[in-house]
C-alpha cells in the first residue's frame, strides 16, 4: 500500500502513544519527555488535537475514555453532556418536524474539558496546566491547516459561512483557507491560557464558565449557567466481554460500546475469521443485527432501563448468531448454537456496486488518542463534536466550536433515547482496552459514529489473523450503513481494495454495495497500541487519517 511506516508505527519499551494528528502525537510525546506517563501523554495529545483538528473535536465536543492504572484497575470516565433545562422536545418537533442535525439546538453541555480533569486526577502525574502547553502554543501561534481539515472545511463550507466565528477563524477572502496554510485562534488559546491557571473546574462553575455561558446566549443555545454547574463526569466500571482467549473492555451505556460485545460474543458461536473472506456476508448480517439493538434500546441508563444484561446474554448471542449464519458464513446455515437462520429484519434494498450516491455517508468527526506505558498505565480517549465542525458554531469570545452531541436524540415521546432535560444522548463514543490474564495488552480507538463497533471487530478479527497493529488499521475495510445516519442500513460501503470473496459474500446475503476509494475516510480511522510479550510497546496510527505514531 506504499504505507510511511516510520510514520505510521513505531516501538518503544518506556511509552507508545498514536493519534491522528503528528502535532497532537508530537505534543503526548514531549510531556512524556517532561515526566509525563500515559495518561499525561494521551491528555495533552487531546487537547492538541482540539486545536488542530478542530473540524473533528473541540473543547466544547465531547469525551468518553478508559484508563488503567498499574495496580489493574480500570475505570471508565463518561464525560458526555446533558441537555440543558430549557431543551423541550415537543417544541422542536412543532418547529422543526424532527431533531434538528446542526444549530444552536443541537448543543449539549460540552463534557471533553473535564474529561481531560478528571484523567489526570485520577491516573496523571503532572499538575493539568503543564499538559495544555503545547496546545495553548498551537493555538497562539498557528499550525498548517493539515489535508483532512482542508478537505472538511471545503465539504462543509456553505453551512460554516453562515456563522461569524466560523468564518472569522477558517476563511480569509470569503472561502476556506487551503491545506498548508496556518491556522491561528488567538480566542481558543486565552480559553486554554484560563484553564491551565483556574483549573478543568472553571470551565463549568467558575471564570472560564462565565465566558462559555454568554457564549451560549449569544449563539441562541438553550444552555444556562446551571447546566454547565450541574455538569461532572460519570466515572464507572468499564463493561466486560471476552474474545477468544481476552477479555474486551469498553464504555457502559450511554456509549454504543455493548454493541461490540453483542457482536463478538455472537462470532464465539459463529467461528467467523478474517472479515476479508468468504463468512463476510453473515458477519455484515450481524453488524446490520446489532445496530437495531443501537437504536431500539439505547439511551442514557439514569432515564431509560438499558437490557444491558439481557443484550449480552449467553440466548441473545445465540439469537444474533442464529440470524447471521445463513448469509455466507461457516456454519452452512445454521450457527454454532444451532437451528435455521430466520429472514433479515425488514426488506433489503439491494443496490449494484456503485460509486458513493451523495449524502449517503456522512462525514464523521470523532478522534481516538491511545498511549500506553511501561510502567502500567493504558488509556483509550476518544473526544468528538459528532458532525463535521460540530453544530456550525464558533464563539468569537471563547474559540470553542461547539459540538452537536444532541442531533443524536430522538422526539419520539415513545422512544427511550427522547430529548429530555439534563438527560445524556445516546452516544457513538466507545473507547476499548484488552486485557489478559489482569493485565491490558491492548489500548484501541476509533472514529466511524455508528460503524465504531463494526470498525473494532475487524480490527480485532485482523490482529487475530496475525496482522501487525500497523497491517490491521491499513487493511481494506468495508462497513455497513452510514457512518452517522440510519440512512443506507442495507448498504455496505466498501474500499477499492476489498477482495472478491468477501464482496461475494456480501453480496449473496442481500446486501448492496457501494464501492469506495482505497484508504477511504468513510469506514473510519482508528489508533492501536499493543503491548507484546516481551513487553515491548508497539504503536500504529491509520493511514486514513493524517496521524503519527510514536514509541519511547
Amino acid at each position: 500500500m506504499g504505507l510511511d511506516r516510520g510514520r505510521l508505527e513505531a516501538a518503544g519499551r518506556t511509552i507508545a502513544l498514536a493519534a491522528p494528528h503528528p502535532l497532537a502525537t508530537a505534543a503526548g510525546m514531549e510531556i512524556a519527555r517532561q515526566g509525563g506517563n500515559a495518561v499525561d501523554a494521551a491528555v495533552a495529545a487531546a487537547v492538541s488535537l482540539a486545536v488542530v483538528y478542530p473540524h473533528m473535536c473541540s473543547a466544547g465536543g465531547d469525551a468518553i475514555a478508559l484508563v488503567a492504572s498499574p495496580d489493574g484497575r480500570v475505570e471508565c470516565v463518561n464525560a458526555s453532556g446533558a441537555a440543558g433545562v430549557r431543551a423541550d422536545a415537543d417544541a422542536l418537533a412543532r418547529e422543526f418536524g424532527g431533531m434538528p442535525a446542526a444549530g444552536p439546538q443541537t448543543v449539549t453541555v460540552p463534557g471533553a474539558v473535564s474529561a481531560w480533569g478528571a484523567l489526570t486526577e485520577r491516573a496523571g502525574r503532572l499538575p493539568f496546566g503543564d499538559l495544555l502547553q503545547p496546545a495553548i502554543a498551537q493555538a497562539r501561534d498557528g499550525v498548517p491547516i493539515a489535508p483532512g481539515v482542508h478537505r472538511a472545511l471545503l465539504e462543509a463550507a456553505e453551512l460554516l459561512a453562515l456563522d461569524p466565528g466560523m468564518r472569522e477563524v477558517f476563511f480569509c477572502g470569503g472561502a476556506p483557507i487551503g491545506a498548508g496554510e496556518p491556522l491561528r485562534q488567538p480566542a481558543l488559546a486565552a480559553t486554554l491560557a484560563e484553564l491551565a491557571d483556574y483549573g478543568w473546574r472553571s470551565f463549568y462553575d467558575g471564570p472560564v464558565a462565565r465566558r462559555v455561558a454568554s457564549g451560549m446566549v449569544r449563539l441562541g443555545v438553550p444552555l444556562a449557567p446551571v447546566d454547565l454547574a450541574r455538569h461532572a463526569p460519570e466515572i464507572s466500571a468499564p463493561l466486560r466481554g471476552r474474545h477468544r482467549d481476552a477479555e474486551i473492555l469498553t464504555a457502559p451505556p450511554n456509549s454504543q460500546g455493548l454493541l461490540l460485545l453483542e457482536v463478538l460474543a455472537a462470532l464465539e458461536r459463529l467461528r467467523l475469521g478474517d472479515p476479508l473472506g468468504a463468512g463476510a456476508g453473515a458477519l455484515a448480517q450481524l453488524f446490520r443485527l446489532v445496530s437495531r439493538d443501537r437504536e431500539r434500546h439505547l439511551a442514557d441508563p439514569r432515564w431509560a432501563g438499558v437490557p444491558v444484561e439481557r443484550l449480552l446474554s449467553d440466548a441473545h448471542a445465540a439469537e444474533l448468531a442464529d440470524a447471521a449464519a445463513g448469509y455466507g458464513g461457516p456454519a452452512g446455515g445454521t450457527s454454532a448454537a444451532g437451528g435455521a437462520a430466520p429472514a433479515p429484519p425488514g426488506p433489503l434494498v439491494v443496490a449494484p456496486s456503485t460509486e458513493v450516491p451523495g449524502g449517503l455517508a456522512a462525514a464523521g468527526d470523532t478522534v481516538a488518542v491511545v498511549a500506553m506505558d511501561a510502567e502500567g498505565h493504558a488509556v483509550s480517549l476518544i473526544q468528538s463534536v459528532f458532525h463535521a465542525f460540530g453544530a456550525g458554531l464558533l464563539d468569537v469570545e471563547t474559540g470553542l466550536i461547539l459540538h452537536n452531541r444532541g442531533a443524536l436524540f430522538s422526539l419520539d415521546p415513545a422512544a427511550p433515547n427522547r430529548l429530555e432535560p439534563g438527560k445524556r444522548p445516546a452516544h457513538t463514543l466507545m473507547p476499548v482496552l484488552v486485557r489478559r490474564a489482569g493485565r491490558v495488552v491492548g489500548a484501541h480507538g476509533t472514529m466511524g459514529g455508528k460503524a465504531q463497533p463494526q470498525i473494532h471487530t475487524h480490527l480485532l478479527l485482523n490482529l487475530d489473523a496475525g496482522r501487525s497493529p500497523a497491517e490491521a488499521l491499513a487493511a481494506p475495510r468495508w462497513v455497513v450503513g452510514s457512518l452517522l445516519t440510519e440512512e443506507g442500513v442495507d448498504l455496505v460501503l466498501a474500499e477499492r481494495g476489498v477482495p472478491s470473496p468477501a464482496l461475494d459474500s456480501i453480496a449473496t446475503a442481500g446486501l448492496g454495495i457501494v464501492t469506495l476509494g482505497d484508504l477511504d475516510e468513510e469506514v473510519g480511522h482508528g489508533q492501536l497500541v499493543r503491548r507484546g510479550a516481551d513487553g515491548e510497546l508497539l504503536a500504529a496510527s491509520d493511514p486514513r487519517a493524517d496521524g503519527e505514531a510514536r514509541a519511547a
